[in-house]
């Protein structure tokens, strides 16, 4: 397995193999942001919006690659704001289904905190649904719930559901 952060270019070129990993993870249940129906479409939107923030460095896309295919992403923001260049908060862990429960999520959170710490972030926010693969993820990396929000989000399939927030912090 191969974990690197992309550039905006390389990301482009990615773009139906990111859409594809975003479609099956809101199939799959995952609060992402989106509910069903979801097209290919405003995957492909979603991403190339995203390049944007990739290209001007407030965001780092960090994927994974088994056999120069891509098979999980993530991203880490970097707070912009002066009194918080301390901080990066993490969004949409996602793992392709058909190479889930091989470790590549725990390598790409792994890779996350590296990545911060390269960059002197020192304090990591995320939220997560609460009962999901996600969840028990980052509880055995050692990130510590700080609360959890009943009726947060819908679910892609529109059922309301609780987030958990997390934190980190890293050692620089």
């Amino acid at each position: 397995m191969r974990i690197a952060v992309i550039d905006e270019t390389e990301a482009t070129a990615q773009l139906g193999a990111l859409a594809e990993i975003l479609m099956q993870s809101i199939e799959n249940g995952a609060l992402v942001g989106f509910v069903l129906p979801f097209s290919a479409e405003q995957a492909l939107s979603y991403w190339r919006d995203l390049f944007r923030s990739v290209a001007e460095g407030e965001r780092l896309l960090i994927c994974a690659y088994l056999d120069d295919n891509l098979v999980g992403t993530v991203q880490l923001y970097l707070s912009p704001e002066p009194n918080a260049l301390h901080r990066a908060e993490v969004y949409k862990l996602l793992v392709h289904r058909s190479f889930q429960r091989q470790g590549i999520g725990s390598a790409l959170m792994a890779a996350v905190e590296d990545e911060a710490r390269k960059r002197k972030r020192s304090l990591l926010l995320l939220d997560t649904a609460e009962g999901g693969a996600s969840e028990r993820l980052y509880r055995r990396m050692n990130w510590r719930e700080v609360g959890v929000v009943p009726h947060h989000f819908v679910d892609p399939f529109g059922k309301p559901r609780a987030s958990i927030y997390f934190m980190k912090h890293l050692q620089l």
